[in-house]
């Protein structure tokens, strides 16, 4: 303080610039010379294993007479676990199956006329499946399948139409 007091009208300044605060006037000024001087610099690093992609293939095809479809699912680890469901109605997905689920890194669901998600979703064609891989750290991939299905005069159909992941 006493090298303010010995500059020429630093005293008188800083009784002024008080003053006003203190009367609420220059209460803007105050603040904006406040803020002038409020800066701070942050630096956050994040350790930790990030996991790798998920699915780095995914296809539908289909045996000859077109009544099974393979969807396969293909990446760099294997799931722990591969669900499928189908898009309802609604906009939501159904029950979770499990049933014709071979895992590795190279995974696979085998649909025919009588598996249980068809059976279930007769009369929805063409029928979306949407794929879900779960993997030891928790993480999940996804991808979607559409399948017309064809019943009746013994075709028992289920053809692949298109994939997405």
């Amino acid at each position: 303080m006493e090298r303010i007091h010995n500059l020429p009208g630093a005293g008188l300044a800083l009784g002024a610039f008080v003053l006003t605060v203190l009367l609420g006037i220059g209460g803007a000024s105050a603040s904006a010379l406040w803020q002038q001087s409020a800066t701070a610099t942050m630096t956050v690093t994040a350790s930790g294993t990030w996991p790798t992609a998920g699915f780095s293939n995914f296809t539908c095809t289909n045996d000859s007479p077109q009544k099974v479809a393979t969807l396969t699912a293909a990446g760099s680890r294997a799931p722990t676990t591969l669900t499928y469901a189908a898009l309802q109605a609604n906009g939501t997905y159904g029950p979770s199956y499990t049933e014709s689920v071979s895992l590795g890194t190279t995974s696979t669901i085998t649909l025919t006329i009588t598996s249980q998600i068809v059976l279930a979703n007769r009369t929805t064609t063409p029928l979306t499946i949407r794929v879900t891989a779960t993997y030891p750290d928790q993480s999940q991939s996804t991808a979607t399948a559409k399948v017309a299905l064809e019943q009746g005069n013994n075709s028992d159909k289920v053809t692949c139409l298109s994939t997405a992941f």
